[in-house]
């Protein structure tokens, strides 16, 4: 047995990074490099089309005023991350989209004279699409938990895809592939053995203006559409703006001046033997505000033709079927969900509407005799109710918008746990079926294999808990099995032991298999500990075939919890397994019992007990968790191998106790950091290697 003494206190600071934003540009060329490396029996068929379209485009020249409305539908892949952008960022997106395609952008008088003469209104408006393939009703937003959003690739679109003759795909994303966005050219999506390729990839942090954006980077959406819709880059095809090579290319528009390209907002640059349009959505400078009239031209000619089925996406059947041909909208469904569906007696549940369309009026009935009716957005859109007993409670709503109505009920939707539902001291073999689902919980994120009972394997007794990890593919898939709330309050401190058994498939793995407690009903997690791939992770050799247990397979760790201010009433535990396509993980025997534990006493001097840094490697952003002896200045910072400084945080004072902080390492690179977290006189540095 391992013993190991955690020191634990209440206070948590999570910190936030304030450093620029790398610029990224769009990945267009990259994307059409990979297509056509893997495929390359598909090149052939895209040049072909491309030709095709570009003799359209020549005879046809893009004309007439009537204005194409494209259906759009937006997919977010996330990982229950920041990338899990919120429906008002993706509103916001859709409106600097149009307002750019109208020529309404506030900026456009910021147009240098040569240019604003030429700045067209493309008469072509993009709307969320209010019916899906199947004819129900939808928002044009889909919610996909995936660890491939931290691929942004093209696998990651085969995981949800309308069709393209229909419906303009939007995947947003943490990570796209290395850029702000992309997209294929129509030409190079035409054949249908790839036609599920065809739409746009945006990073989070690129999409709209709000949220985890900015303004700087709203306009990524414009430039991809344009892509979408035939133009090149103001230099040609290529993604290395600013080489003198780039005047020997040329982007097929008459008026927009031939340019080496540009990555900075120089008004006045010139290229190529004239001044250039810097301010050109097709160009990296950041400092974009126009399409000209012969890109109008070029983007109407590709909308006209049957090239990747752009020319159906604007007919009035599509838009019929799409539920985009007329903006008057009416309730179509009711919808509701919560920031927790386990939460304890006298917290605060907050619910809000997911219905559309038109929503006018709202009534809740919450399950526990109360109901909640009326107009007024800020009041009853999403409310907040605190509940009175512990139980399972069933919710319903009804919205309407003045005509018609639409109600949703959702039975035994929401947990209300009494403090200490389950009592110290606490013993779990997972022997009784009944008792498990009364008192363990389970989020299975990816939805597919997650925690469950088995006969099959056991340390003591006829069951256990675990996961069938051996048929996942999936990276960074991750379970968690929440208990109850158990009562600790009677005691200073608590030996926490579980056993656990592991084996891999293979010579090599990322499974992560993490412990965690929550002091106040799940609100806030810590790590107790972390079992990582080969460290500390397998208890038996490894096998090809599912791993389960024999009675000598198993270990067994102990850990002591010294802080009476995490032992309470509505103190948790977690079990959290991260699967990456290992082996089969099992735990049972989980007790809390009383530790003779003298405890430690206070000291004021400076000092950090304790570090912890995950998931590391990371492919995302990171966490840091530290425990700190002492009150003192607190200060983190991180440098790459070359001794660049990526981030410096001064948190000011921290008292002595637990703080955790985010490391925004999905800012970065790939490569290696060091994270020095200095309290006073004393520095601690962790190695972080970020994919």
């Amino acid at each position: 047995m391992i013993k190991k003494v955690l020191i634990l206190s209440a206070l948590v600071l999570t910190a936030c990074f304030t450093y620029a934003q790398d610029i990224l540009y769009c990945g267009q060329t990259e994307a059409t490099e990979r297509l056509f490396g893997r495929f390359p029996h598909v090149k052939a068929h895209a040049d072909s089309a491309d030709a095709a379209l570009e003799a359209f485009t020549q005879s046809r020249a893009g004309g007439g005023d009537e204005v194409y409305v494209i259906p759009v539908v937006f997919h977010v892949i996330h990982s229950n991350g920041p990338e899990n952008i919120s429906d008002e960022q993706i509103y916001d997106a859709m409106y600097i989209l149009n307002r750019d395609f109208k020529l309404e952008n506030e900026d456009l008088d910021d147009v240098i004279p040569e240019f604003i003469g030429i700045a067209a209104d493309i008469d072509i408006e993009f709307r969320l699409a209010t019916l899906d393939p199947s004819g129900n009703c939808t928002k044009g937003i889909n919610r996909l938990v995936s660890p491939l959003t931290y691929a942004g690739d093209e696998e990651m679109k085969q995981l949800i895809q309308w069709p393209r003759e229909k419906y303009l795909n939007v995947w947003v994303c943490a990570y796209a592939n290395g850029a702000a966005g992309y997209t294929l050219l129509p030409g190079s999506v035409d054949n249908f053995f790839n036609e599920d390729m065809d739409g746009i990839v945006l990073k989070h942090d690129y999409t709209g203006s709000i949220g985890t954006s900015s303004v700087s980077s709203s306009r990524t959406l414009t430039h991809e559409v344009g892509h979408w819709l035939n133009l090149r880059h103001c230099w040609g095809q290529g993604n290395t703006p600013g080489q003198s090579s780039n005047c020997n290319q040329d982007d097929n528009v008459s008026d927009t001046p031939n340019s080496i390209g540009w990555s900075s907002c120089a008004l006045q640059g010139e290229s190529c033997g004239s001044l250039n349009n810097v301010q050109n959505y097709m160009e990296y400078s950041y400092c974009s505000r126009m399409f000209t009239e012969g890109q109008r031209s070029r983007m109407r000619s590709a909308a006209q033709s049957n090239t990747a089925d752009r020319n159906n996406l604007w007919t009035q059947a599509n838009r019929e079927a799409t539920g985009t041909w007329s903006e008057d909208l009416s309730v179509c469904t009711a919808d509701f969900t919560s920031a927790h569906d386990v939460v304890c007696l006298g917290d605060s549940v907050y619910f809000s509407d997911e219905s559309f369309h038109n929503i006018q009026s709202w009534t809740w009935d919450f399950g526990d005799g109360t109901t909640l009716s009326g107009t007024d957005p800020l009041v009853y859109k999403d409310p907040v109710h605190a509940y009175a007993e512990a139980g399972w409670y069933t919710v319903s709503l009804t919205v309407g918008d003045g005509i018609n109505e639409e109600s949703v009920t959702k039975t035994n939707y929401l947990r209300v746990l009494p403090a200490g539902d389950l009592v110290h001291p606490f013993v779990e073999g997972f022997e009784d079926d009944t008792f498990v689902d009364e008192h363990w919980f389970i989020g299975n994120y990816m939805n597919d294999q997650t925690w469950n009972t088995t006969t099959n394997a056991a340390a003591t007794g006829d069951q256990c808990m675990y996961i069938h990890n051996h048929s996942n593919q999936l990276p960074e898939n991750t379970d968690e099995l929440f208990s109850s709330t158990i009562d600790c309050s009677e005691f200073d401190a608590v030996v926490f032991s579980y056993k656990w058994a592991y084996a891999s498939k293979w010579t090599e793995t990322n499974d992560r298999f993490r412990v965690r407690i929550s002091p106040n009903c799940g609100e806030d997690w810590f790590t107790l500990e972390m079992h990582t791939g080969f460290t500390d992770l397998p208890t038996a050799g490894n096998t090809n075939s599912a791993f389960f247990p024999d009675a000598d397979e198993w270990q067994e760790e102990s850990l002591v919890v010294t802080n009476d201010v995490w032992l309470n009433e509505f103190t948790r535990f977690s079990f959290e397994f991260v699967g990456e396509g290992g082996n089969n993980i099992f735990i049972d025997d989980i007790n809390i019992t009383e530790e003779g534990y003298i405890g430690i006493d206070s000291q004021t001097d400076d000092r950090i007990d304790y570090l912890n840094l995950y998931p590391n490697p990371s492919q995302g952003d990171s966490r840091l968790d530290f425990f700190l002896r002492g009150a003192a200045t607190t200060q983190i910072a991180v440098t790459d191998m070359l001794g660049r400084e990526v981030l410096n945080q001064n948190l000011g004072t921290l008292a002595a106790g637990l703080h955790s902080f985010t490391v925004p390492s999905a800012k970065w690179g790939s490569g290696i950091y060091l994270v020095r977290v200095q309290q006073g006189n004393e520095v601690e540095t962790l190695k972080l290697v970020v994919k």
